[in-house]
């Protein structure tokens, strides 16, 4: 009795355990998710892309909604943060993508330009809410190549001086489809 209790106990506590790390298929895409140690945040991994997703409760080292990155330029809504779930993750990586491909994120008219394929670059997603209730999703993303040493990026935005093309950064509108606010670090690199 105290053996199937015992195993009753383990059983438990391992499907408790292996509950948050999974995998999920999404348009014929397969998206395995794992959390981050001593985070809230969650790793997303395909065979084109890796990435983090920062909860709402996490605290990066600096606010990126302070930033105005998640707003129009000259837009002055509060931006909420909220949590984004893999089918906004995966949205918001459609509208990065079709934006890449024509060149230029969306009415603000930025061309990407020598950004490198996609699939060579991590990504770290920030998510927010505008008083029009729209989702917001800003990506960062830092090139694997490039160089830089970046141990915490699953638990620390990303930021460097420079960097060229390696590091870039755009806002989704995964309510509306709309990318903008493309930012490279510099020109430079």
């Amino acid at each position: 009795m105290k053996l199937l209790t015992f195993l009753l106990i383990i059983l438990l506590c391992f499907s408790s355990c292996s509950s948050k790390t999974g995998k999920q298929e999404i348009g014929g895409v397969e998206y395995s998710f794992t959390p981050v140690d001593s985070s809230e945040n969650f790793l997303i991994e395909t065979n084109t892309f890796s990435g983090v997703v920062f909860s709402e409760h996490e605290s990066p080292n600096q606010d990126v909604f302070t930033f105005s990155m998640l707003l129009r330029p000259k837009e002055q809504d509060k931006v909420i943060p909220f949590t984004p779930s893999l089918e906004d993750v995966v949205m918001a990586e459609r509208i990065l993508k079709r934006c890449a491909e024509v060149d230029e994120i969306g009415a603000d008219s930025l061309a990407i330009g020598e950004v490198n394929d996609l699939s060579t670059y991590r990504r770290q997603y920030f998510g927010g809410i505008n008083e029009k209730g729209q989702k917001l999703i800003w990506i960062n993303c830092f090139s694997k190549e490039s160089g830089f040493d970046h141990s915490d990026w699953k638990t620390e935005i990303i930021q460097v001086m420079d960097g060229g093309k390696d590091f870039f950064n755009v806002v989704t509108n995964i309510s509306t489809e709309e990318c903008y606010r493309f930012f490279r670090n510099s020109i430079g690199g």
